[in-house]
């Protein structure tokens, strides 16, 4: 279980600048010609690469890479501004590019976002999104505009985007002033689970703030410190704000899909025999990443309509950590993107709270879940592309 994958490819060697946002790129010139030179040769030239980049993405790599996008989405036709950011247009996509330059006008910067395909239309973003395999919801929600909906009651799958639903009921204490973001919880070895994130490598003890684990969860969808939000909150209260009659923890979600007896015995209980499994769960040594790797496994996740998700994700949208990571949306089309999403082998979920220009908000959620593997980077096309044309004025 992990947040959904959405960068191609994500490169920073400079200061100031991350995979979950990197540091404003200005337009400029130099800028569009060193795109124009990386997607637009047919061999890669090294000399464009400060030498730090080509340590961390070899040459060969990075033009795989970029031949992929080609193969993909088509030739390179231009590269415009988009106000702090780059679109590479082709004649069927719009590939959204971060750049940044050194002082010699090398490139030790890179970041490449789902591209958006050219729809022709609102309506037939959504009939592609519909079309993807497997069993597919959405919802679009706009104030004084009739929602789009496609099966929006259904409760499928939806991976950490369940996440929402911890970072409300924290929300809940916050404003009744039970708790304060800089309370401090200390790291518990039952807490321990595996990535996505990076507390699980921290010594038990380790301090952390309410608002470094709620950060860490929602931008970078750390799991061990969803784990401590929920011991800190309750289980109990977090499942009924997620209209769940159970609600796992990560750790032991991941026990459960490393074993598929205790997990068809977990699927097949009533709530009180899934509390008593899981209370025999806590204590268990953790499983290797290389055994949760399978597929998912029908009645162990979180099941969560995408119209309960919009609810979340439009309560939680003020909360300033959803700075950190906007996922696959384009940020220069909104005032405000509160994003998180959620995946394993077979699920996908992408949920943004969206703030328009004057103040009115949306929302986009769309869950998909499928037998077999799910194009994830077309589904996130699709959806980064539903969003810039719900920037816009609808018909």
């Amino acid at each position: 279980m992990k947040g959904t994958l959405w960068l191609m490819l994500c490169v920073s060697v400079s200061g100031g600048m991350g995979c979950g946002g990197m540091a404003k790129a200005h337009a400029g010139e130099m800028e569009i010609e060193r795109l124009e030179q990386v997607f637009g040769a047919p061999t890669l030239e090294e000399t464009l690469f400060s030498a730090r980049f080509l340590m961390a993405v070899p040459t060969k790599r990075l033009q795989s890479i970029i031949r992929d996008v080609e193969d993909r989405y088509g030739e390179m036709l231009s590269v415009r501004q988009d106000s702090e950011r780059y679109l590479v247009e082709t004649e069927t996509h719009s590939i959204p590019v971060e750049i940044k330059l050194d002082q010699d006008g090398l490139i030790v910067g890179l970041l490449i976002k789902p591209a958006e395909p050219k729809t022709a239309s609102f309506e037939e973003t959504l009939a592609a999104i519909a079309a993807t395999p497997g069993e597919v919801s959405y919802l679009v929600r706009r104030e004084n505009v009739p929602d789009f909906a496609l099966s929006a009651e259904r409760r499928l799958a939806v991976g950490s985007a369940f996440k929402l639903g911890v970072l409300a009921v924290l929300m809940d204490d916050l404003n009744a002033g039970r708790r304060s973001w800089d309370d401090v919880m200390r790291l518990e070895e039952r807490d321990r689970s595996l990535p996505s994130g990076r507390l699980q490598d921290f010594p038990s003890g380790a301090p952390f703030t309410l608002h470094t684990l709620a950060a860490a969860m929602i931008a970078e969808s750390d799991n061990t410190a969803t784990d401590m939000l929920i011991r800190l909150l309750g289980r109990d209260r977090i499942a009924e704000r997620l209209g769940l009659n159970t609600l796992l923890t990560t750790r032991a979600f991941f026990h459960l899909k490393a074993d598929p007896e205790l997990a068809a015995r977990y699927a097949a209980g009533n709530s009180q025999e899934r509390l008593i499994l899981l209370e025999d769960l806590e204590w268990r040594k953790l499983p290797e990443v290389e055994d949760v790797t399978g597929p998912h496994h029908q009645g162990v996740e979180w099941y969560v309509p995408v119209e309960q998700l919009c609810e979340l994700a439009i309560e939680v949208a003020h909360l300033d950590i959803f700075t950190l990571n906007p996922g696959p949306v384009r940020t220069a089309n909104w005032n405000r993107v509160a994003y998180k999403g959620g995946s394993e082998p077979g699920v996908l979920n992408l949920t943004a709270a969206l703030r328009h220009a004057d103040g009115d908000t949306s929302c986009i959620s769309v869950s998909v879940n499928a037998e077999t593997p799910i194009d994830e980077t077309a589904v996130s096309s699709l959806f980064a592309r539903l969003a810039s044309q719900l920037s816009e004025p609808l018909p």
